[in-house]
C-alpha cells in the first residue's frame, strides 16, 4: 500500500467534514479500495458507531490533527502578511519614502559629491529644511513627513554665491545661503540663512514681517534667521551687516530678481 493505515485514518475525519483537499480525498478512496480493515473503520466512523476506546482515540487524534492544521494555517497567514509588508516597504522605498528626513532630503537631484550640509531647521515636527552648499550656489531641500514616511519635496530653490562673482556692485563679503518662505495652509515660515566671508562682519540684523533679529556671525559659518510668515502680507526682507563698532558694511538689495548683500560705500 502506498500510505500507512494510521495516516489514512488521520485523514478520514477531514474527508467526512469536507475539510480535506482533493488529493487527500483521493488518497483515502484509493486506500479504502485496498484495505478492508480501514474501509470498515471508515464506515463505522461515518455512522458514529465506534467502540468507546476507539472513539476516544479517534477524538484525540482528530484534535491533534486539527491543532497542527490550525498552527500551519496561522504560520502561512503570518508569512503572507510578512511578505506583503516587505513588498509594501520596498514599493515605498522605490517611491522615495524614507524613515528619516535627512535620508529623504539626500534624494534631491540637485545634490552632488561637492554638496555640503550647512544646517537644518525643523518646522512643525513634520517639515524639515536642509541647506546645502555646492561649488557655485546654495541649495534648499525640504522633507515632509506623512503616514507613509518622509518624502523629499524639491522646490528647486538655489542661490548663487555672489561672493565668487563680479556682480553689479562687485563681489560681496556675505551670501544669502538659500532663503525660503514656506506655507502650509494658513501657517508659514520665512527662513533667511547667511554665510559671512568678511572677517570684519560681527553682527547681522534681519527684519521680516515686522520683526527684527540680530545675531553675531563668524567667518564661513552658517547663521539662520527664522520668522513666522503672515498670510496675506508682502514678503519683504531687510538685512544689514555691521562691524564690531556698529558701522554698516553691507546692506541687502534686490538686483536682477535676486537678493544680494551690496557693500556700503564709505
Amino acid at each position: 500500500m502506498k500510505y500507512k493505515c494510521d495516516v489514512v485514518k488521520d485523514l478520514m475525519p477531514l474527508c467526512l467534514d469536507h475539510e480535506a483537499t482533493k488529493a487527500s480525498e483521493q488518497t483515502v478512496i484509493e486506500h479504502l479500495a485496498e484495505c478492508k480493515e480501514c474501509a470498515a473503520y471508515y464506515e463505522a466512523l461515518d455512522k458514529d458507531v465506534l467502540p468507546t476506546e476507539e472513539k476516544k482515540e479517534f477524538e484525540n487524534n482528530y484534535r491533534m490533527l486539527a491543532e497542527r492544521l490550525r498552527k500551519r494555517k496561522i504560520a502561512w497567514k503570518a508569512l503572507t502578511v510578512l511578505v506583503c509588508c516587505v513588498m509594501f516597504a520596498c514599493i515605498l522605498y522605490a517611491w522615495g519614502y524614507r524613515t528619516n528626513s535627512r535620508a529623504a532630503a539626500e534624494l534631491s537631484g540637485r545634490l552632488n559629491e561637492s554638496s555640503k550640509l550647512l544646517g537644518s531647521y525643523e518646522w512643525k515636527k513634520n517639515c524639515h529644511f536642509y541647506f546645502y552648499e555646492s561649488l557655485a550656489c546654495y541649495e534648499v531641500v525640504t522633507a515632509d513627513r506623512s503616514v507613509l514616511g518622509w518624502k523629499q519635496f524639491d522646490s528647486w530653490l538655489n542661490w548663487p554665491k555672489w561672493s565668487l562673482y563680479d556682480g553689479i556692485e562687485g563681489k560681496s563679503g556675505i551670501d544669502v545661503a538659500g532663503a525660503v518662505c514656506h506655507y502650509r495652509y494658513d501657517e508659514g515660515v520665512q527662513l533667511f540663512p547667511v554665510v559671512s566671508h568678511d572677517a570684519r562682519i560681527k553682527t547681522v540684523e534681519v527684519t521680516c514681517y515686522g520683526k527684527t533679529e540680530t545675531k553675531e556671525v563668524s567667518p564661513e559659518e552658517f547663521t539662520l534667521f527664522t520668522f513666522d510668515a503672515v498670510s496675506g502680507q508682502i514678503n519683504t526682507v531687510e538685512a544689514t551687516a555691521y562691524d564690531a563698532e556698529g558701522k554698516v558694511l553691507y546692506r541687502l538689495e534686490d538686483q536682477e530678481a535676486c537678493r544680494v548683500f551690496v557693500p556700503v560705500e564709505e
